[in-house]
């Protein structure tokens, strides 16, 4: 999962900076119903989200329709990912500027598109991640910051087996 999030995270973030973040249109809209305070940080959001290949508009009241999400996000659950970008936002407030806002938005979208435990991987596709993994720029952690790999030294390894004292 972690490796797969740093990859979807660096894929995102690389096609925001080029300009181009391919959208895929939902055959059917999804709705989504904010409280007051979450429907204004929506509100205040909504151009970060469409850079990101988002289609968001509002419906009437505090209802908003989500037209179109970041293709590489197609099996994600749009509703979903928005839900807790704005849950976030409304947590943590806007301190640290729109560019924060977006970045927080990469790494949700990420994990949420992300493989999950218990998924069933070929080898084709395991390889697949691994030699997309050695692509990224930083292959060592996921965009929240847990490791991908980590390291043991043989003797630790001897310890844990009980090889040597």
């Amino acid at each position: 999962h972690a490796a797969h999030e740093r990859i979807v995270y660096e894929e995102l973030k690389s096609r925001r900076a080029q300009g181009r973040v391919p959208s895929q249109k939902l055959l059917i809209p999804e709705t989504l119903e904010m409280n007051y305070k979450e429907k204004a940080t929506l509100e205040r959001i909504i151009p970060e989200l469409v850079k990101t290949g988002f289609e968001i508009e509002p419906f009437g009241g505090s209802t908003f329709v989500i037209k179109a999400l970041p293709q590489i996000l197609s099996e994600a659950s749009a509703s979903g990912i928005i839900t807790d970008i704005v849950e976030t936002m409304v947590r943590t407030g806007f301190k640290s500027g729109t560019g924060n806002v977006l970045d927080e938005s990469l790494i949700l979208m990420s994990c949420h598109s992300a493989i999950r435990a218990n998924q069933v991987l070929t080898d084709r596709q395991m390889r697949g991640l691994l030699s997309q993994l050695d692509q990224c720029e930083n292959r060592a952690h996921c965009p929240h910051g847990r490791p991908i790999w980590i390291t043991w030294a043989e003797k630790e390894i001897e310890k844990a087996f009980k090889r040597i004292v």
